[in-house]
């Protein structure tokens, strides 16, 4: 193992945006003083404001990215599950510009900042590479945010059920309900309320079942169609 890692992470680093261009030298050269560790369900990681040393990779779990207003309101900026990164931009940007906090149990794979950009800077090629790959996961990020901020609540549900579907062993799409209900309505930008009455009119037209904490989608095609309107 490299770090403390194990071959599983390591598998799985090799296929993600940030590392996908590297050779196979360079790729155990960046993950070399990769760390895991482990946070419990509410941990706090990190706070804004505070000094961005590090960026990191969810290996299990789930971990969000939330803002705080003076009278302690809480507006969820991002959920972040498993094999996807998180504050490798902000790293070259000083300071962490949200707060971030595990939303269950969750391990993660921690990679120094200091470390990482001196082993970028031996390398100016290095830097171009990573730089291509940033720029081209920011425009998707853009994208995105730009497609969901002109949709409908009702339609923001959907995209986000798509987006966080996964076959099970059966081979149906399921969307595993980690969260509270109203960190996923933060998320998309509606009420809790809103966010029920919305559930419980895609059940009642048939494209989804709620089974526990678990959402299967019974129809994806009708979803992708769009609209509960």
């Amino acid at each position: 193992m490299t770090g403390g890692l194990q071959p599983s992470d390591l598998a799985a680093l090799r296929r993600v945006y940030l590392f996908s261009g590297l050779d196979d030298g360079e790729f155990l050269e960046a993950v070399a003083h990769a760390k895991p560790m482990q946070l419990s369900s509410g941990q706090h990681l990190f706070s804004q404001g505070d000094p961005a040393d590090a960026f990191y990779w969810v290996a299990e779990g789930m971990v969000r990215l939330f803002r705080a207003s003076p009278q302690g309101d809480e507006k969820v900026i991002d959920l972040i599950g498993p094999n996807r990164f998180f504050a490798e931009a902000v790293l070259f940007m000083g300071r962490f510009p949200v707060n971030c906090a595990a939303q269950t149990a969750t391990r993660l794979i921690a990679f120094d900042g200091r470390v990482f950009k001196e082993w970028l800077a031996v390398d100016t090629n290095r830097c171009f590479r990573l730089l291509a790959a940033m720029s081209a996961r920011m425009h998707k990020l853009v994208n995105e945010i730009d497609r969901l901020t002109l949709l409908k609540g009702a339609d923001r549900l959907l995209q986000y059920l798509l987006d966080h579907a996964d076959p099970d062993e059966t081979g149906r799409q399921k969307v595993d309900l980690e969260v509270p209900k109203q960190v996923i309505a933060s998320r998309i930008g509606v009420k809790p309320e809103t966010f029920s009455r919305l559930l419980h009119k895609l059940t009642d037209l048939g494209y989804i079942e709620v089974v526990g904490n678990s959402l299967y989608i019974r129809d994806g095609d009708k979803l992708r169609e769009g609209g509960l309107d």
